[in-house]
């Protein structure tokens, strides 16, 4: 995160009647706290990895938390063409992660709206940014509801035809502390995942669950049961695959649960798919210290589920009517939520 963006950092709080708690940063629109109140013990329950040392948000190099955009997730070779136009995208790298070098996890959002339990935040990004075409206007909405629900709304207009998925890049450790996730529990409502080259680009191919049975959590079961047990794991180190879901916000798609079983999260979107990411990488750059114990967080410290569009979607027209262009007609709208029982 450039320095211009990293300075004077602004967090505020939200919170419900119920004693549960969510801090927000303006840098990458990012969550720093998550504080699920948990029968029998004394303190709300932290459920999201955190940084010891405050000035580490701007270093670290895992999007702990953050927003994501223009594009979240990979755009294969870095380049796409659109209405006859090739656009390449500033990544610093063969594929495009997550918008590029400086993505909006990078960049500063305003506060324009703050009540006790919303936030409402901001960020422009203009034609040409990183790459991609339009001018493109980003509004998140953090809401925290009474039924201990996380409720993040994502209106993203565009004055040009451009690709565009927003997403949260949350790491979950429902355990309350610095630990492994792997002995959590984990279904999904899935029963595809895609196919991935060695550069975690899809290849359009579909994988049937029912042949694969190291990615299928359709009955739940703990996320380390099956761990590294399929070719596709040892390209990634681990889980990190877009699952295919229903996009309906009337049901949850998973359900996550702390390895002493007293807290859990469902989760619903309207995206069609969602990468589930087991932290294969937390410690694989710069080591980041945890808040709760000093320690170095270890690889599989956290899950993600990252609700999006396809990745490589610009690359896949055969499932264009599922990942959507944003134009100047039609915005992105797009609604995650995350609800805590304990």
């Amino acid at each position: 995160m450039s320095t211009i963006y990293s300075q004077d950092p602004i967090l505020k709080t939200i919170h419900n009647a119920q004693g549960m708690s969510v801090t927000v940063m303006d840098w990458g629109a990012t969550i720093t706290s998550i504080k699920v109140p948990v029968t029998g013990e004394e303190k709300p329950r932290e459920v999201l990895l955190g940084l010891k040392n405050e000035a580490d948000w701007c270093t670290q190099e895992c999007y702990f938390n953050a927003t994501i955009g223009r594009y979240a997730n990979r755009i294969g070779h870095s380049r796409f063409t659109l209405n006859g136009h090739d656009y390449i995208i500033n990544s610093g790298a063969e594929h495009a992660l997550h918008g590029g070098l400086d993505g909006f996890d990078k960049r500063r959002f305003s506060f324009t709206q703050v009540s006790d339990n919303s936030l409402t935040l901001t960020v422009h990004s203009a034609d040409g940014d990183q790459g991609f075409p339009g001018n493109f206007d980003l509004t998140v909405t953090f809401t925290v509801e009474d039924d201990n629900t996380l409720r993040m709304d994502y209106l993203g207009t565009c004055d040009q035809d451009c690709p565009a998925c927003i997403t949260n890049h949350a790491y979950f450790n429902l355990n309350g502390k610095n630990s492994s996730v792997l002995g959590h529990t984990l279904w999904i409502d899935s029963d595809k995942i895609m196919e991935l080259d060695e550069g975690s680009i899809p290849t359009g191919t579909l994988l049937n669950l029912d042949d694969n049975a190291a990615f299928d959590f359709r009955h739940e079961k703990k996320i380390g049961q099956d761990f590294m047990n399929h070719s596709q794991m040892k390209l990634t180190l681990g889980y990190d695959h877009p699952y295919l879901i229903k996009g309906d916000l009337s049901k949850p798609f998973a359900r996550l649960t702390s390895e002493d079983g007293k807290v859990s999260c469902e989760y619903f979107s309207d995206y069609p798919a969602c990468q589930i990411y087991s932290g294969n990488y937390v410690h694989a750059s710069k080591p980041i210290i945890a808040r709760d114990d000093d320690q170095e967080y270890p690889n599989q410290s956290a899950i993600c589920l990252e609700p999006e569009y396809y990745p490589d979607a610009p690359h896949l027209p055969q499932f264009a009517t599922l990942n959507p262009i944003v134009t100047a007609q039609n915005p992105l709208k797009r609604t995650i939520c995350y609800r805590f029982k304990a």
